[in-house]
Formats: structure tokens, C-alpha cells, sequence
């Protein structure tokens, strides 16, 4: 409850006036009396200061009980406003009392929980154990089927290199063959054209003058003629004067000479025989590294473009993608989805021009073999990625 304002202190001149003037009074009536004073101006003057006393006591009078009202009411305001704190002091403390209630209430709750904790981490725990170890589980079995389809891959491609380097070595052994054939050959055909050209320079003796040269009767047929050396000198005229001279021998013992090649156009004729492969560098083969192969681009018939890539980088690696298209930066990569073992796919439906991309590792590693490519829109292409 408030208390109305204080009222304005109260004037004091109009109370020190009305003093003057019963004063002013008294004086008159102390003038105009006779003299000596009768009773009448005794009691007149008597009242009239009686008066003047009052009427000045009556403001300073009125003045203290208006202080003495003003400390009350401030005392009144004092005491209201202590208890308005009481009151508010004991609503704080209600609800402090109430607070402290729910405080305990949930002090017994978290330690109702406390308590049943230890058993909840330890389902926890376990469950998340059971979960771990069916993950590892799934995740090894995972990892062995990988495996075993990479093996067998790996297989696959040592048997089919397997085949060729057997195919490869069985066809040098065929031109190995060949060329022994061959060069057996043509050492028949030297030796019999050295013993031949022997023969001839046993039969024929060379003149001590130069003149015409009468040529013998018969010419003894040559016992084993010496081997050649291969240094031997042979002069194509001398050669073709003996073979003038025993021609009229030789035609008289056997039917016509066969005709016989010189010893150059022998030597052409061996370094024309077919090798067979021969000479051919043996193929290189890296099991480990997979084959180059041109890039297969083909129309796609959902209209979406495709990104088939070949790329064997071991089991737990990714491949990304970069370059500027659709979804694609040179800063960040995409990856590839996994196919199959060594198989990964990239597509889009929303190319509209070529799409410029790289291949990397991790999306650390760039494929250095492929650079830079391009891909059409609504085109697929497959290509093969070496790292």
C-alpha cells in the first residue's frame, strides 16, 4: 500500500502579519488609553499580545506536526517497504525450498542412473564389440573375395602371357630351325662352289708368258680338293678363262655344266633368306603392369556421358577424377564408382560440351601415361589407366 504525497509546507508570512497587526493593535490601544491604564486597556492590551503570541506560535506549531507527520509517513514507507523484502525474502526462500526439493529429486534420479550406468556401458560395449567384430568380419571376407578375384584375374592374364611367351618361344625355335636350314644351305652351296672353283685351278696351270694357251686333251679329275679359307681371293677373270678352258674337257666326260652363281650373288642370296622372326626382338612382358590399349568411344544410348576406366591400383586405393564439367574442378576430385575388380565408372546426364578431365590416384597421384583427355557428350569411352 503506497501513502499519498506529503501536502506543501504551510506560509508562515500570513501568521507573522496577523502578529503585526494585533501588535500594531495593542500599541494603539496603549496609546489612546488614558493614563494611567484602566482595567479595560489593561485586559484589551493582555489580549491583544495574548493574541499576537499565539498567531506567531500557531505556524511553527503546525510546522513541527507536519514533521512529526512527515517521520511517519516515512517510517510508515520504511516499515512497508521492509516488508514488501520480507515478503519477497520469503518467496525466494519458498521457492529456493522448492528448487532444492526438485534438486533432490533429481540428485535420487542421476544416482538411480549412476548406479544402473556401469550395466548400460557394459551392454554398450559389448554390443559395440559384436558390431566391430562383424564389421572386421564382413570387411575380411570382403577383402578375400577381392582377393581371390584379383588372383584369379592375375591368373588369367600369367596364363594367357604364359601362352604367348610358349607360342613365341616355339615359333623362334621354328625360325631358329629355319635358319640353321638355311645356312646349312648355303654353306653346301659355298663348299661345293669352292671345290669346284679348286678343281678348276688344279686343272688349269697358270702360263709363265702371256700367249694363247692350248688347252689339253683331258683333265684328270681332282683328288679332295684342300678347304677354302675364307680369305681366299677370288679374281672373276681368271675364273672365267679356266672355266673357257675346260669346257671342251668337262663336255666330253658329262652333259652341260650347270650354271653356277659367283660367290657374291651367293652371299646375297644368304642375306635374303627368310628368318622366320628371327631377328625380332623378343616381346617384353610385366605381369604387373597392364596392357596400353587405345581409348573405345562409342554413341551411349541412355544420352548419358560415360567414363569407363581399366586400372588396377591395389586393393584399399580409389580413383578420382578432375577437370571441368559437370560436378568437376581442377582444385578437388571426384571419385569413381567401383565396378569390378580393376573396373571404375564416371557419369553424367548433364554435359553439353566436351569434358575435360585427369586421372588420379588417391586424388594425390596423377596418370601421368593418359595427361589430359576429352570426353563428348552422350559419348562412352574405355580406356585403360597406368600409374
Amino acid at each position: 500500500m503506497s501513502l499519498p504525497p506529503s501536502p506543501p509546507p504551510l506560509p508562515k508570512w500570513p501568521f507573522l502579519l496577523g502578529d503585526a497587526a494585533f501588535l500594531g493593535a495593542a500599541w494603539l490601544v496603549a496609546d489612546r488609553a488614558a493614563q494611567p491604564l484602566g482595567a479595560p486597556a489593561l485586559l484589551a492590551l493582555v489580549a491583544l499580545v495574548a493574541g499576537a503570541g499565539l498567531l506567531g506560535a500557531v505556524p511553527f506549531l503546525l510546522d513541527y506536526a507536519r514533521k512529526q507527520d512527515e517521520a511517519l509517513d516515512d517510517r510508515q514507507r520504511s516499515l512497508e517497504a521492509l516488508a514488501a523484502t520480507a515478503a519477497a525474502a520469503a518467496e525466494q526462500i519458498s521457492i529456493a525450498a522448492a528448487g532444492y526439493q526438485e534438486l533432490a529429486e533429481i540428485a535420487q534420479k542421476n544416482l538411480k542412473h549412476a548406479e544402473a550406468l556401469p550395466h548400460k556401458l557394459q551392454e554398450k560395449i559389448a554390443e559395440f564389440n559384436a558390431s566391430v567384430a562383424n564389421a572386421a568380419e564382413e570387411d575380411r571376407e570382403e577383402l578375400e573375395q577381392e582377393l581371390a578375384a584379383l588372383r584369379a584375374s592375375e591368373s588369367e592374364r600369367l596364363e594367357s602371357t604364359a601362352d604367348k611367351v610358349v607360342r613365341a618361344a616355339a615359333e623362334w625355335g621354328k625360325a631358329e630351325a629355319a635358319a640353321q636350314k638355311h645356312l646349312s644351305a648355303a654353306k653346301g652351296v659355298l663348299a661345293e662352289f669352292d671345290r669346284r672353283l679348286a678343281a678348276l685351278q688344279a686343272a688349269v696351270p697358270a702360263p709363265a708368258n702371256p700367249g694363247p694357251v692350248s688347252p689339253p686333251a683331258a683333265a684328270p679329275p681332282p683328288s679332295e680338293p684342300p678347304p677354302p679359307t675364307p680369305a681366299e681371293p677370288t679374281a672373276s677373270a681368271p675364273v672365267a678363262a679356266a672355266e673357257a678352258v675346260a669346257a671342251p674337257a668337262e663336255a666330253a666326260e658329262k652333259p652341260a655344266p650347270r650354271k653356277r652363281a659367283p660367290k657374291k650373288v651367293v652371299k646375297e642370296e644368304e642375306a635374303a633368306l627368310p628368318l622366320d622372326g628371327l631377328d625380332a626382338p623378343a616381346p617384353e612382358f610385366s605381369p604387373g603392369a597392364p596392357e596400353e590399349t587405345a581409348p573405345v568411344v562409342a554413341l551411349t544410348a541412355d544420352g548419358a556421358t560415360r567414363l569407363i576406366v581399366t586400372a588396377y591400383i591395389g586393393i584399399g586405393n580409389r580413383l578420382f577424377i578432375r577437370g571441368e564439367g559437370p560436378g568437376l574442378s581442377w582444385d578437388e576430385g571426384v571419385p569413381l564408382q567401383f565396378v569390378s575388380i580393376g573396373k571404375w565408372r564416371w557419369e553424367t546426364a548433364e554435359a553439353t560440351a566436351p569434358v575435360q578431365f585427369k586421372l588420379y590416384k588417391n586424388d594425390q597421384i596423377e596418370c601421368a601415361a593418359l595427361a589430359s583427355r576429352t570426353l563428348e557428350p552422350g559419348h562412352q569411352q574405355e580406356l585403360t589407366a597406368a600409374f
